[in-house]
């Protein structure tokens, strides 16, 4: 599910604050601030949630099977590439 802007709320975001649940579309980002390099982009985030993910499950902390069906075809989709 793809976050929404925290200002507009129409755009998807594709930056964050990092460690906050502040979501930003290109547009709204630029305009707020000075430094884009202060922001993460939401795209590298998710990249190192999916890397962390796989690791724990190769060390057997988390049961694959746990995941639900969406999860598991990005996963499998990530592993292909």
């Amino acid at each position: 599910m793809a976050k929404r802007c925290i200002i507009c709320e129409e755009k998807e975001a594709t930056y964050k604050i990092k460690e906050t649940s502040d979501y930003y579309c290109q547009e709204c980002a630029e305009e707020n601030f000075s430094d884009l390099s202060v922001l993460i982009k939401v795209e590298e985030d998710a990249k190192y949630l999916k890397e962390f993910v796989k690791e724990r499950i190769k060390a057997g902390l988390i049961n694959e099977e746990a995941l639900d069906e969406s999860e598991k075809e990005e996963l499998n989709k990530n592993n292909s590439e």
